[in-house]
């Protein structure tokens, strides 16, 4: 009983512990497939297994224990003895409910593997229900996507009824929004159906868009003529009214001036508006670039009907108050024209051009620009620029008309030059070119709003609504300047190279002695005023003085000055070098005269000297005042003439003296006719040159130069001559007899030392008496210190040169006695007397 009471306890003790958790944790294998099908849902269910399973063992192992025991315990027979006992009766009734529970667990572990059998099934029934729901919801937006890209390209096929239905009716507002969003619906038509060409009526309703863009433009083409129409009549109704018959100039008469620009421009916002709409949406298309241009066409010619009679008045009345002033009638009549122009642009700004039409909606405008519609963007630009410039030029070709014949049957060079003056410089490159300044700064403004606003589109960067005006009288600047060739080269030969001098042109030296006093006089008087007020007064050369200028230099370089800026550089050096040639010529023969004048107290050579000098000094006042006149224009540059070298004139000269001389040759010996050899009269007449031909290059600088040098080249002879002439004379003699095989110095009285002294000693006393007046005459006629010295320079050497002729001989063929009585001065000697 001992035993069976701690057989007892320890399996009460172990069921205690084994059941203390029941119904809440099986230990059983069930558990474990349970717990593993779980894992499949989530981590949750692993960690919940992970946790259960060191319970379930323990418990299994604990009830195992009991039942071992109680096993041993029955076949020992333990029991059987002790039936009375309670605790036996309580333990049999836990056996039969552990085997009670065991059969419940069996069922349970069949219940849950049906269950898991019927999850698994069903799981896969639902995962097949929901594929298929998503292939069918696939279906569903797929045929729903094309039902609407069917019906948005239907769209673009039904609505051709709507707006040929809308464009046949009567009434249409261009400026509307409707008939915009017509616009943009042919638009977006056209686009889409030349995206897509494959579908089967896309050409067939392009043609359908194109027409209704075609009724389209011819809508706003009829609105706006409509418009242009009304502005005229509301003119000509108000002139009516007012009775305005004489409108002579409208910028006097503010109500002349408010017809022609207030109440014609009334309509020009439903224009602009019109044009501004279909510009956005069909510009580059060819019927609105013709719709377009149809409207400029009838615009300028309503301008011109309204114009005409008081721009016809106008000019009249300038012609009356300026008919002896062609000068002042050009000025007054430009001013009219530019003011005009301005005026015009404005009014023409006010109607058709756009400016301010954005980039994105002109970009709007439609890619079926096909070959047959599409045409550069910039075709409506230049349309709208030539148009206006062509009615520009229709304008000023009026008082072109009239200034013409004017200019023509002027014949003053003067009043020419003066006119080429104003219509070249004052008005096209001053005015216009103020103009061109003032679009390139705003411009410039409007490029940097533009930035910060978005891009803007306008008529033109480069567009000058005076380019009209530019044109006309840039033909009639070339009539002038043809004109003027003409008068030039009257002038040349009339005032110039068949000018006749008087005496006191001819004047010469008495003209710079008489200056040179007044000069001096006046110097005295300064440096006294000088002395008393502390200033230096300036002053100028005598022998600068515009009024000492020989009449024809004085002319030419007149004339020149007048020219420079009048004709084209070529011409220009055309006329300068025809001008100074002649000039030139001029200058030679009024010299000749001054050499051949009578005049008290002077030797042939000192007015030859006088002649030569003066000759010198006026050519090197034409070079000087003519070097200006060398320099390239800028403009000429860009022309082909590079490194602004100066233009050289070349002319060619034929000579025919060898086919002379060839043929006198041919008939004077005819015994070489028949010569078989080189030497044969017929050969040598065929093959020579017939006509040789010599080119002459030469500018305005080369012909003076040619002149100046000639002229410094008798200047040194006769400056010489003035004291070494004799001397010069006395020395080739005795070269020349020198010169002979059987010379003697002393058997020819010519070649004596006696002789030798005499000429030098004449030609040394002529030196000292002469060369100071040759410097004063220098001075005189020069009067630039530095120009005297180049051209005394010659002079001395030249002198230097016969005394040393001298020296050498004397030094050759005297002895020491001889030359002392020859008396020779040494080249030191003559230096020092050239230099003092």
């Amino acid at each position: 009983m001992d035993n069976l009471g701690v057989l007892h306890k320890a399996t009460v003790d172990l069921l205690c512990a084994a059941i203390a958790d029941y119904g809440l944790k099986r230990p059983t294998e069930v558990n474990d497939s349970i717990i593993d099908a779980n894992n499949k849902h989530g981590s949750d269910l692993e960690i919940q297994k992970r946790s259960l399973r060191p319970l379930a063992d323990e418990s299994f192992k604990s009830m195992m224990e009991v039942f071992r025991q109680e096993d041993e315990v029955v076949k020992l027979g333990c029991l059987d003895a002790v039936t009375d006992v309670e605790e036996v009766q309580s333990l049999r009734e836990c056996l039969k409910r552990v085997r009670v529970l065991k059969e419940n667990h069996d069922k349970c572990i069949q219940m849950l593997n049906a269950l898991l059998s019927n999850y698994e099934l069903i799981t896969e029934r639902t995962s097949s229900l929901h594929d298929a729901c998503d292939r069918m919801m696939a279906n569903q937006t797929e045929l729903a996507a094309g039902s609407e890209e069917l019906h948005a390209a239907l769209h673009y096929y039904t609505q051709y009824d709507r707006i040929i239905k809308y464009l046949g009716s009567q009434k249409i507002s261009v400026t509307g929004q409707v008939f915009t969003q017509i616009l943009s619906t042919i638009v977006e038509c056209l686009t889409f159906l030349h995206q897509h060409p494959g579908h089967k009526d896309a050409a067939a309703y392009i043609e359908k868009y194109e027409y209704c863009l075609s009724r389209a433009i011819a809508v706003i083409r009829v609105n706006v003529m409509a418009d242009l129409e009304a502005s005229i009549q509301a003119v000509r109704d108000h002139q009516c009214q007012l009775q305005l018959e004489d409108y002579a100039n409208p910028y006097a008469d503010d109500d002349t001036f408010a017809l022609l620009y207030g109440v014609f421009a009334v309509r020009a916002g439903a224009v602009k508006t019109a044009i501004g709409v279909a510009e956005s949406h069909f510009k580059g298309v060819t019927e609105f670039e013709s719709m377009v241009a149809d409207c400029y066409q009838t615009y300028f010619s309503i301008r011109n009907q309204l114009l005409s009679p008081a721009i016809e008045k106008t000019i009249d009345r300038l012609l009356s108050q300026h008919k002896n002033s062609s000068c002042a009638l050009t000025r007054s009549g430009c001013t009219f024209l530019l003011r005009l122009c301005d005026d015009e642009y404005r009014l023409f700004n006010q109607f058709f051009i756009t400016e301010g039409v954005s980039s994105s909606s002109l970009s709007a405008s439609p890619v079926f620009r096909t070959k047959e519609f599409g045409q550069s963007s910039a075709a409506f630009t230049s349309s709208a620029m030539s148009s206006f410039d062509e009615f520009i030029e229709s304008i000023c070709r009026m008082f072109y008309d009239v200034l013409r014949p004017i200019i023509i049957h002027n014949t003053h060079l003067e009043t020419l030059s003066e006119l080429c003056n104003i219509l070249k410089i004052e008005m096209i490159e001053e005015r216009c070119g103020l103009m061109m300044s003032l679009i390139s700064d705003k411009l410039k403004d409007s490029n940097v709003s533009n930035e910060e606003n978005g891009p803007v589109t306008c008529i033109s960067p480069s567009f000058n609504p005076r380019n009209g005006f530019i044109r006309v009288m840039s033909e009639l600047v070339g009539d002038i300047a043809e004109r003027i060739v003409h008068r030039t080269a009257i002038y040349c030969e009339s005032d110039i190279a068949n000018y006749h001098p008087s005496e006191g042109d001819l004047a010469y030296p008495e003209k710079l002695i008489m200056i040179k006093n007044i000069e001096n006089e006046t110097s005295a008087s300064n440096k006294d005023e000088k002395s008393s007020n502390g200033k230096p007064i300036p002053s100028t050369s005598a022998v600068d003085l515009h009024c000492l200028w020989y009449p024809t230099v004085r002319r030419t370089v007149v004339c020149l000055s007048k020219l420079y800026k009048c004709v084209d550089h070529g011409v220009f050096q055309s006329l300068a070098r025809d001008l100074l040639s002649t000039c030139c010529e001029s200058l030679e023969r009024a010299s000749d005269q001054i050499k051949t004048r009578n005049r008290e107290n002077q030797t042939r050579d000192q007015r030859a000297l006088d002649g030569e000098l003066f000759v010198i000094k006026h050519l090197l006042i034409l070079r000087e005042q003519t070097s200006p006149y060398r320099i390239i224009p800028a403009s000429c540059l860009h022309c082909g003439h590079l490194n602004g070298e100066p233009v050289v004139q070349r002319d060619y000269s034929f000579d025919l003296s060898k086919i002379k001389a060839s043929a006198t040759n041919l008939f004077s010996d005819r015994q070489r006719w028949f010569e078989l050899n080189s030497n044969n009269a017929f050969l040598e007449f065929l093959l020579q040159v017939p006509i040789s031909v010599s080119e002459h290059s030469g500018d305005s600088r080369r012909i003076i130069d040619i002149h100046l040098k000639k002229h410094c080249n008798i200047l040194i002879k006769a400056a010489a001559g003035m004291v070494v002439s004799e001397l010069s004379g006395f020395m080739d003699k005795v070269e020349q007899l020198s010169n002979a095989s059987e010379f003697n110095v002393r058997d020819s009285e010519i070649t004596k030392c006696e002789s030798m002294n005499n000429y030098v000693s004449q030609a040394y006393r002529r030196l000292v008496k002469f060369w100071p007046e040759i410097l004063s005459t220098f001075n005189m006629y020069i009067g630039v210190r530095d120009t005297e010295e180049v051209l005394l320079q010659p002079v001395r050497r030249r002198i230097v040169e016969e005394f040393s002729r001298c020296c050498k001989f004397v030094e050759k063929n005297f002895d020491d006695e001889e030359r002392q009585i020859a008396g020779v001065p040494s080249t030191e000697q003559v230096w020092l007397v050239l230099t003092a």
